[in-house]
């Protein structure tokens, strides 16, 4: 009898050996699976990123594009348009010169006390409002131009 338990244990022994061995043969097919699935992934992962940065960068090109070409507008907008606060300053300085042209005329005129000199000091006044004015003109259609492209603009024409 110890004979025959000795023999199934034995032959036990070897059936959970075997089962062992199979058990870890298996265990390193799923492994294997895993790495297998795993590095498909991966693969899927960073193709897939790439291809996004590929969009991506089509996107911010296309993007930087319009923007530099929107920069270029503006600089040959500013080359060409008079701005308000610009014109404003100018029209200011103007009139002040304007002023301070006419009150040394009108000083000089009350200075002098020829005749003549009062007639070359009015009509030296009179040339320089004329010149002025000539200027005064000039801004004016430059607003005026300025306003009929900007609503042109504003319209959709231009």
């Amino acid at each position: 009898m110890t004979n025959r338990i000795l023999a199934e244990r034995i032959k036990h022994e070897r059936e959970l050996r075997k089962a062992e061995r199979q058990a870890f043969k298996h265990e390193r097919e799923l492994r294997e699976l895993y790495d297998q699935h795993e590095r498909e992934l991966r693969q899927q992962t960073e193709q897939a990123v790439e291809k996004a940065r590929a969009l991506q960068f089509d996107v911010y090109e296309g993007r930087l594009d319009n923007l530099n070409h929107a920069a270029e507008r503006m600089e040959r907008q500013a080359q060409t348009f008079l701005t308000i606060d610009r014109y404003e300053r100018e029209h200011s300085a103007l009139i002040e010169r304007h002023v301070r042209d006419i009150a040394a005329l009108a000083e000089k005129v009350e200075t002098e006390g020829r005749v003549t000199a009062r007639q070359d000091a009015t009509q030296e006044l009179l040339d320089t409002l004329a010149a002025n004015r000539r200027w005064l003109y000039g801004i004016l259609a430059t607003v005026a131009l300025f306003g009929a492209t900007t609503l042109l603009h504003a319209f959709g024409v231009i």
